[in-house]
């Protein structure tokens, strides 16, 4: 059976600035996969590629080599249907309203709108946004523009969600809250994720299996199978792990960043 995204040698460069033409390496014979239903992350240093791995993934990108493949057809340097995104900026429209935000990806595929903001109303109801259609992102709150992020893109049904730092810029309580609504939402949908960040903690707590990624160029060095012996999608349950710290302790060796004395 095909995974549900998988990725083949994958390998970037970029020409550096200066007056000598020069190529930079991004990232290195990538090789991996995630399966159906399955929370898989990226973690490594700032310089590993992950924003670049990610651009290649949603087709906005065009690796140097490799292939992408979704379902075992390959979509390389094109964008696709069963893949959806959420960024760590929002990027919601300020002249929409909430309600009107949640439907754009359905107005984008041609979807009647009273039949679209219907749909949307079930789900503001569905992730606890009842009450807030008619507002405007200047009037909720960090979390809830990240939520009603996240609405977007799952309104239009997606197999594959690519996940890129989303709650990076969010105070540590509000994060821990949505992370745990993610970890419900894909669930109950049966969601296949793509998580890229460089927080340990947020790997090891969301993450079926993390890739670890080393810096310049950006290469897998390890993956990891992560089990916490826990069904829960409460976050903090999920950190009361006995084998959360022994996670940690091998994706932080596996990245190899040497202490700051």
């Amino acid at each position: 059976m095909a995974h549900a995204l998988e990725a083949i040698g994958i390998s970037k460069s970029y020409e550096a600035e200066g007056r000598i033409s020069v190529r930079v390496a991004v990232l290195n014979g990538l090789a991996f996969h995630a399966d159906a239903n399955e929370f898989v992350s990226f973690v490594g240093p700032s310089g590993c590629g992950k924003s670049t791995l990610f651009n290649i993934i949603t087709g906005l990108l065009a690796p140097d080599e490799g292939s992408i493949l979704i379902d075992g057809r390959e979509t390389t340097g094109t964008t696709s249907r069963k893949v959806g995104y959420v960024l760590q900026k929002d990027l919601l429209f300020p002249w929409r309203t909430v309600l009107d935000n949640v439907i754009l990806g359905l107005e984008i595929l041609g979807r009647p709108r009273a039949e679209a903001r219907e749909q949307a109303r079930d789900m503001l109801k569905l992730y606890r946004m009842e009450g807030y259609e008619n507002k405007y992102p200047s009037q909720i709150s960090g979390g809830m523009r990240q939520r009603v992020a996240l609405m977007r893109t799952m309104i239009t049904d997606p197999q594959i969600i690519l996940m890129d730092e989303s709650y990076k810029a969010l105070d540590y309580p509000l994060k821990i809250a949505l992370e745990g609504e993610l970890l419900s939402v894909v669930r109950r949908e049966k969601k296949t994720v793509i998580f890229i960040t460089h927080d340990i903690e947020e790997a090891v707590t969301m993450s079926d299996r993390v890739y670890v990624m080393k810096a310049r160029p950006g290469e897998i060095v390890n993956e990891i199978k992560v089990d916490l012996e826990t069904d829960s999608p409460l976050i903090p349950e999920r950190r009361m792990s006995r084998r959360f710290n022994d996670y940690y302790d091998m994706i932080w060796r596996n990245i190899g960043i040497e202490p700051v004395i």
